[in-house]
């Protein structure tokens, strides 16, 4: 059975209670996987090791790489941007953050957000698109496009609704003029396996069919369009969302994709990208909890399906959501226990003390933390 649910973006971390004095039994659990979640865990190391007294070490390694050390049995859980298929004995997946996969920029001049269909972004990646004062691009700068104003508590903070959502106040209209340099692009992907691979090339696949004609996958060149490697002048690979923020920010008219994070580490540009409703959307915490608010997830296998087609006036196109791969029979309760643990601090308290790192946090309350704590329910020894 499938269900809708809405995402509720924490604002307080006071308003959540997994804070717990460090165990005198602390456990040293082995992961890896996603570097979306990177940034996310080194950032809440400290507080995460305060709240459970448990720790272990995170080398990212990329979705494909934590799928693989899941199946080895090397790691205690692993944390990946897609499906894990199939499933090796008493895997399930625990949906535990959602985030939206940043479009990144290295133009000349001014870093402020270029304006993008997502038609456009699908052709720049598939390479039909060429150079940055393409028409196409300069006619989604020069245009009167519609952005969201949330509405604001008393504190100045986006208020949010019963269910935790954003409440959108209005929309408004704003006249672009902006001339794009002559310049050719440079696509930046994956080299390794990547569930943010997955989730980009999924949503381009969905928006804009007749342009990314191939089905989604973990390898950027797998699902891309054509023979990636025919062209490696203007395609251009490294490994990680680090590996490609890095080598973006080296080459002048590089376009790319990861977490918001790192356009502030490699000083690279947002894409404020025009949503289904006609409304450009940068991606944020609310943006993306926006998508989740449409999303559905099935609640045995844990596994989210976003509907890349809404007409949700703020939901940001292209949003993805990071599973941990756990296994319901670790011979260990202990061990289950901090697994279990430690899941629930990253999904339901980390996001919400680092909110500028653009993941939503969702409380145990709501609908799809409910779904979270059912998942984690099945861990047992």
């Amino acid at each position: 059975m499938k269900k809708t649910f809405q995402f509720v973006a924490v604002i307080a971390a006071a308003a959540l209670a997994f804070g717990a004095a460090p165990s005198a039994n602390a456990a040293v659990l082995k992961a890896s996987g996603a570097t979306s979640v990177s940034g996310l865990i080194d950032k809440c190391k400290a507080d995460y090791q305060s709240a459970t007294g448990n720790s272990f070490d995170y080398p990212g390694g990329g979705s494909g790489a934590g799928k693989t050390a899941f199946t080895n049995g090397t790691v205690d859980f692993a944390f990946s941007d897609s499906v894990h298929s199939p499933l090796v004995a008493n895997e399930i997946h625990v949906p535990t953050v959602l985030w939206p996969v940043a479009v990144l920029t290295n133009l000349p001049g001014s870093n402020k957000p270029v304006t993008l269909s997502t038609e456009t972004i699908a052709k720049i990646f598939a390479g039909d698109i060429k150079n940055w004062n393409d028409p196409a691009i300069a006619a989604d700068n020069n245009r009167s496009i519609n952005t969201i104003i949330y509405k604001k508590d008393s504190s100045g903070k986006v208020a949010k609704d019963a269910n935790g959502a954003p409440v959108v106040l209005r929309t408004a209209t704003v006249t672009q003029h902006r001339t794009m340099p002559n310049l050719p692009i440079t696509v930046i992907y994956r080299s390794d396996n990547s569930g943010t691979s997955n989730n980009l090339t999924r949503a381009l696949n969905k928006l804009a069919p007749s342009i990314w004609t191939k089905s989604p996958a973990d390898s950027f060149a797998t699902a891309f369009p054509g023979n990636v490697t025919s062209d490696p002048v203007r395609f251009r690979s490294a490994s990680g969302s680090a590996g490609v923020s890095l080598l973006a920010s080296k080459t002048k008219g590089a376009i790319t994709y990861a977490e918001l994070s790192f356009a502030a580490t490699y000083r690279l540009g947002l894409t404020s990208v025009i949503n289904k409703a006609g409304n450009a959307i940068l991606p944020s915490s609310d943006s993306a909890a926006a998508a989740g608010g449409v999303a559905s997830i099935d609640e045995t296998t844990g596994v989210l399906t976003f509907d890349y087609l809404t007409s949700d006036s703020d939901a940001y196109p292209f949003t993805a959501t990071t599973y941990a791969l756990v296994s319901t029979k670790y011979g260990d309760s202990a061990k289950a226990k901090a697994v279990k643990s430690t899941l629930e601090f990253h999904a339901f308290k980390c996001p919400a003390l680092y909110p500028a790192l653009g993941f939503a946090s969702v409380t145990p309350t709501s609908k799809f933390g409910a779904i979270v704590s059912k998942q984690l329910g099945k861990l047992g020894s």
